[in-house]
């Protein structure tokens, strides 16, 4: 198994882990975790499964509307898998419930490889504290196979609008004793909390002004009726390219290769900035180790050819590949791991009761 540079994911027969981009404990446990798989394939695991892998069509389930965001990454990647696996892969919209319906729909899936999700964020460290029926439990229901993007939001004004830096905005909320808003796509969303998240770095209280959407936001933005906006890169790249919005700051922990002259936040002077969202592909719990290692592996090196490199790059829909180690691991070793990942909610759910984000009572 080749340890790529695409994912920080880490699996189990139990759930998912998630690791922080940068950190040493990381780096101690990515170290270990090479030794675990190591000890893991010499154990006995038969490749026989995994080369007989897949047996059909792979039905790739995307929680959103066909022509969105994260359908262009799916069709983008599956394309070149097709070929690597010598099958077709069939993508699946299925919207609705904040990505709900399509992840309970990959749960009840045969655990064989044939059915993956594409997910995100919100199906783990946001829905299971936004709906009170849900049908599934994300961290004991799905394991992950790879990460495929980090997706950094960016902070946004106005083209006509004063504020020319982070530091400008902070002073304008502090003089506004509370009064400053900002849009974004809707409540709840990673836009959403980010803004919730950054108040607590910025020491700054602030009026959030939800959208039904994207669009809306961004024209109310750049006309100046909302102070600034927070929004995924690709949603505002093509008004900050024509010159409608001026970006101000990134999320993430280091530049978008999108947005090289825009500071992270902690460069605008803001440490702990960093709020990062993720999409990757998930299976069923149960899949097979030798499949999600197989579909793990191809995906790598579908992400590495130049062709598909440059189609994410040209729809503007994939945000930026990870450079992270990718290991599958047991769950004996998990344990350190999976309690990263319970901070992580922790922080989420914190952030969604503070600011009275109630249940919605659907599934």
């Amino acid at each position: 198994m080749k340890f790529d540079s695409y994912s920080r994911f880490f699996c189990s027969d139990s759930g998912l882990a998630f690791l922080p981009a940068k950190s040493a404990t990381r780096r101690k446990l990515a170290a270990a975790l090479v030794l675990g798989f190591n000890a893991l394939l010499l154990g006995g695991v038969s490749p026989a499964l995994a080369q007989t892998y897949p047996s059909r069509p792979v039905t790739v389930v995307v929680p959103q509307a066909a022509g969105g965001g994260m359908d262009a990454i799916a069709r983008a990647v599956t394309l070149k898998m097709g070929t690597l696996l010598n099958t077709s892969f069939v993508i699946d919209n299925k919207p609705g419930a904040g990505g709900n319906i399509g992840a309970a729909q990959v749960v009840k899936a045969q655990a064989d490889g044939h059915t993956i999700l594409l997910g995100q964020t919100s199906q783990f460290a946001i829905n299971p504290h936004l709906y009170t029926q849900m049908s599934f439990d994300p961290l004991k229901d799905l394991v992950p196979v790879v990460m495929l993007a980090d997706a950094p939001n960016v902070i946004v004004v106005g083209a006509d609008s004063p504020f020319k830096t982070l530091a400008d905005i902070v002073a304008a909320a502090k003089a506004s004793k509370n009064m400053l808003d900002f849009a974004t796509p809707g409540a709840g969303t990673p836009s959403h909390l980010i803004g919730e998240m950054f108040q607590d770095v910025a020491g700054i209280k602030l009026v959030h002004v939800p959208y039904k959407g994207a669009p809306a936001a961004i024209t109310d933005t750049i006309a100046g009726r909302t102070a600034f906006m927070l929004s995924s890169i690709p949603s505002a790249l093509t008004q900050i390219r024509n010159g409608k919005m001026r970006a101000i700051a990134v999320s993430a922990d280091k530049r978008s290769p999108t947005l090289p002259d825009v500071p992270t936040i902690a460069e605008a002077g803001f440490p702990k900035g960093e709020f990062n969202f993720w999409v990757g592909l998930l299976a069923p719990a149960g899949t097979p180790k030798e499949i999600v290692a197989r579909l793990n592996d191809e995906i790598n090196k579908a992400l590495a050819t130049p062709e598909i490199k440059e189609r994410l790059e040209n729809n503007l829909k994939i945000l930026e590949a990870l450079e992270e180690e990718y290991v599958l691991q047991n769950p004996e070793q998990n344990k350190d791991i999976s309690e990263e990942i319970k901070q992580q909610l922790e922080i989420q759910q914190k952030v969604i009761q503070e600011n009275s984000l109630e249940k919605q009572n659907k599934s």
